[in-house]
């Protein structure tokens, strides 16, 4: 990791597996790190996938000791930044087929909530417009979004969606043309 022992976002990304395992403190530094680098950017995606932040949270607490887990057992993973994207989303994906029901509810109960602050009715305004405009989409043209938006690379997004690379700039491509097609129609 370095003999100043600081710790960058890209020194743990392209660290080796033997490198992180050879040390289980430095394991669970590592784990750490990531979470203070990651964490907000893997809520956003999260969140736009099971709508609570509550949910998101512990979908992403959840990959982290999955992470942890499998580095102590030393699983050999090539890319954090991507298997942690990957690990969320299923276990997104499995949260949101499982609790349907209580999404469905939880929209409801936003809808029908008054609202005292602009900021937050605000807020809920352009929530609400970004998840129509993420209706129109497929579900892989949604997700291609929404990781690339996220600063992903089409190798990433390809790992973490388990399809070709050259796929997601087909699904990128019609996902975008959409998107702008329909941006001025939903208000």
């Amino acid at each position: 990791m370095g003999q100043t022992g600081i710790i960058t976002l890209s020194s743990i990304l392209t660290a080796d597996k033997d490198e992180i395992n050879r040390d289980k403190p430095d394991a669970e530094r590592v784990v750490s790190e990531l979470y203070v680098k990651l964490r907000p950017a893997l809520l956003s995606y999260v969140f736009h996938l099971v709508h609570s932040n509550s949910d998101a949270e512990d979908l992403i607490q959840l990959a982290f000791i999955h992470l942890f887990e499998n580095l102590n057992r030393n699983v050999e993973i090539q890319n954090l930044r991507a298997w942690l994207y990957r690990v969320v989303h299923n276990f997104a994906i499995n949260d949101v087929k499982q609790l349907s029901r209580r999404e469905t509810l939880l929209q409801e109960w936003l809808n029908e909530r008054e609202t005292f602050y602009e900021s937050t009715e605000e807020e809920l305004i352009k929530r609400d417009q970004v998840d129509k405009l993420l209706a129109i989409l497929n579900e892989k043209e949604r997700f291609c979004l929404m990781l690339r938006s996220e600063g992903l690379s089409y190798n990433e997004i390809a790992e973490i969606l388990e399809i070709n690379p050259s796929a997601v700039s087909v699904y990128l491509a019609r996902g975008l043309k959409k998107f702008r097609s329909k941006n001025g129609e939903i208000k």
